[in-house]
């Protein structure tokens, strides 16, 4: 049983950890209307990917590029007038103004569809 686990803590030690995305559904309410979307965190073997929503589309956009690469940059930044941080915004594809990066779904404390602080979110799948 001893060896057993020695294996298997050996296997953890030099296999890479996995690089993947996670898709969120999320489910909240307009009134009362329940709307239920999904969006995309992180990126998978192939690329990295950020997140970002766009208020003109009121779509959340995304900007991927190939694992290994160099990520794009910002175009420009904004002064955060409630924590003093200079946020970054990065010119993501079809969509007129920079934004900023979403970084995780625990980020969003409001639902930029509906408005609603108390949505739901749940983890659909993990891609790669």
């Amino acid at each position: 049983m001893f060896r057993c686990f020695i294996c298997v803590a050996v296997l953890a030690c030099v296999t890479s950890p996995t690089q993947a995305g996670t898709r969120w559904e999320i489910t909240s309410q307009k009134g009362e209307e329940s709307v239920t979307y999904s969006v995309d965190f992180g990126g998978g073997k192939a690329f990295e990917q950020y997140t970002a929503w766009d208020p003109a589309s009121k779509k959340f956009v995304y900007l991927t590029w190939p694992r290994g690469e160099a990520g794009p940059g910002p175009v420009n930044t904004i002064w955060n007038h409630s924590t003093g941080d200079l946020v970054k915004l990065f010119q993501f594809p079809d969509v007129k103004h920079p934004l900023p990066v979403i970084p995780s779904i625990d980020a969003i404390k409001v639902c930029p569809k509906t408005g609603d602080r108390n949505f739901g979110k749940k983890e659909t799948i993990i891609f790669d």
